[in-house]
């Protein structure tokens, strides 16, 4: 018995089994037969359809069958990981059941029918591709249907959290003009300061949601001045910093097509890193022109990165053991200051010792191709 009549005529059977196993992986033990079961008799139908009317597929039609119009098999995957999502279960699960059916199928037909199964290797090959077919057609729509939910998280996580802090820094600064003691100015201007640090963090916590999430990093890119947007940051830096002294020095043309938020975001972030990180005595900026790149250097001296830490300095939650480190700090910096570096096609390297301290160096192409 050839396999597609095999597992027509045991239909029954292989759907039970599904079911079994579904139920064994669920997370949620009282869900009922129908959504055990939900599409599973119209894949297995459509299994055997694809069987016996569609060639062998080589593997590279295979790799591009994903990619094409969706036909029935796509549409019944992409119903089956609909349900599945809304059932709780993940991508791991859903891909668990088609391997499962496969095993169950190629077990019982050997069982049952030894001699066909020992001279089927060709329609086991073929089984395999339409199992194959319709996985790539379940992870296609679950990474969908993932980024659709990613959006709206995020969405909903840098409305509800930017909302409430925005408020306080207005109503504490709506206070300023209404004859306050010199304390009370003081401890409102700790608050706008706390509020604002909130913000950055918020930020902050959105851009690694992004990139953890497999998001890129959004850009809007216009001409700037690399100059202008260091000094800027420089000034901002060093007001509320007035411990550590913050010198800059500029030369050659900066200018080039920039995302100028996300830039300061970035210079700010290796500012304060070189703050919080190394002396807290001094921090020397230098920016200068290198052919097609710009290039920014920013140095401090103080301890030496240890060298087991230089391999993750830009890796996402990862704090130093210095003793001026802030300790409200998410070690998220130097992973935004990478993805920003990154998401204009440019490269950020560390260089770290006793005698020479620490310098980070920024490159960024002059011209970028993201510009309309």
């Amino acid at each position: 018995m050839r396999l597609s009549e095999f597992i027509k005529f045991n239909a029954d059977q292989i759907l039970s089994e599904w079911e079994e196993f579904a139920k064994s992986i669920s997370r949620d033990a009282s869900l009922p037969r129908w959504i055990l079961r939900d599409h599973a008799a119209a894949i297995i139908k459509l299994i055997v359809e694809e069987m016996d009317n569609s060639p062998p597929l080589t593997g590279q039609e295979l790799a591009c069958a994903s990619e094409g119009a969706p036909g029935p098999l796509q549409h019944v995957a992409a119903a089956h990981v609909r349900l599945r999502i809304d059932s709780g279960f993940d991508l791991a699960q859903i891909i668990d059941e088609y391997c499962a059916l496969r095993a169950c199928v190629l077990r019982l037909w050997r069982e049952r029918d030894p001699e066909s199964f020992n001279i089927g290797a060709s329609e086991i090959t073929r089984f395999a591709q339409v199992i194959d077919e319709n996985v790539m057609a379940a992870v296609s729509y679950y990474k969908e249907r993932e980024s659709q939910y990613r959006d709206r998280f995020l969405g909903i996580l840098g409305h509800d959290l930017r909302n409430p802090i925005n408020a306080i820094v207005l109503g504490t600064t709506s206070l300023a003009d209404q004859g306050l003691s010199e304390q009370q100015l003081q401890t409102m201007a700790r608050i706008v300061r706390s509020a604002r640090r909130l913000t950055g963090m918020v930020n902050d916590i959105l851009d690694f949601a992004r990139g953890r999430l497999g998001s890129p990093m959004p850009i809007a890119i216009a001409a700037a001045n690399l100059g202008v947007v260091v000094r800027e940051v420089v000034e901002e830096v060093q007001s509320a910093n007035p411990g550590c002294r913050i010198d800059f020095e500029a030369d050659g043309d900066l200018s080039g097509d920039w995302d100028v938020d996300r830039l300061k975001q970035a210079v700010s972030n290796l500012l304060m890193n070189a703050i919080q990180h190394g002396s807290g005595e001094q921090v020397t900026v230098r920016a200068k022109s290198d052919y097609t790149f710009v290039r920014l250097d920013v140095h401090n001296t103080g301890p030496a990165i240890q060298d087991e830490l230089l391999a993750t300095m830009f890796d996402p939650l990862v704090r130093g053991s210095s003793p001026n480190q802030d300790k409200m700090g998410l070690g998220l910096g130097l992973f935004i200051v990478n993805e920003i570096v990154s998401a204009h096609k440019g490269t950020i390297v560390v260089t770290s010792s006793e005698q020479a301290g620490t310098t980070f160096v920024m490159r960024l192409p002059r011209r970028s191709s993201q510009r309309l």
